[in-house]
């Protein structure tokens, strides 16, 4: 019996030329970690709570829960500092929201590019962010007048890696999974992405990340996928 566990080799993409001769009916974006660098505070911010406890997280499990919701991240830390998971998540997510206001930049490209898409397409943010915290990031970025939809935690019965939030995020935008063009982060989040159907871009931005996606960009301030947007014809 094989015991290999690698993954599936991806399917042929439209986005394995680049640029692709393909544009995407709509586009759905991560966010934290992506847009705005609130994953590397949030990452930073549970390496400071170990600590506090004496505790740290192996490097195999920090990858695995880099990018996962609330709920999974507190079990683990939890276990870790032998605490209970509720009174962790409490005490983490306080100490995110009392810190988070300060601390919000967009990561370099990031704006330019959602900006550039939502003048032509239909957008929409999808995030394992609880609604308040993504809610809060949208409004500090300035670009809550330009999502369409906007998908949290609360919103689907299960978070990435799961599709749910892209496949929600799709239909509220009116187009068909596999027309739609994901921009993502981590590896929780492309999974989600690819599990729904979507073409992926994925531009990692935490240390030890490495997304599965038909396309992997350094940044969002590309060049290639800059000009690329640009000749979408509009469909507003």
């Amino acid at each position: 019996m094989s015991t290999d566990t690698s993954p599936l080799p991806l399917p042929p993409s439209p986005l394995d030329t680049w640029p692709p001769a393909w544009t995407p009916a709509a586009a759905i974006f991560d966010c934290d970690g992506l847009l705005v660098d609130t994953e590397g505070h949030w990452v930073a911010l549970q390496d400071r709570y170990l600590a506090r406890h004496g505790a740290t997280l192996d490097p195999a499990t920090r990858r695995a829960i880099t990018g996962r919701a609330v709920e999974t991240v507190v079990v683990t830390i939890g276990e870790a500092v032998g605490k209970d998971p509720y009174a962790v998540g409490e005490e983490l997510l306080e100490e995110h929201r009392q810190t988070l206001g300060g601390e919000i930049a967009p990561i370099p490209g990031a704006l330019e590019t959602l900006r550039a898409v939502a003048a032509v397409r239909p957008v929409a943010v999808a995030s394992n962010s609880p609604r308040d915290l993504l809610d809060t990031t949208l409004a500090s970025l300035g670009i809550t007048d330009l999502i369409d939809a906007s998908v949290s935690v609360e919103d689907v019965a299960t978070p990435k890696p799961a599709p749910d939030m892209y496949l929600t995020a799709a239909a509220a935008l009116g187009a068909d999974p596999a027309d739609c063009l994901g921009f993502e982060d981590s590896e929780t989040g492309a999974e989600a992405a690819l599990a729904a159907g979507l073409q992926l871009i994925a531009v990692p931005s935490i240390s030890g990340q490495e997304p599965r996606a038909p396309r992997r960009l350094d940044s969002l301030a590309d060049p290639v996928l800059t000009s690329w947007i640009a000749g979408w014809e509009s469909l507003r």
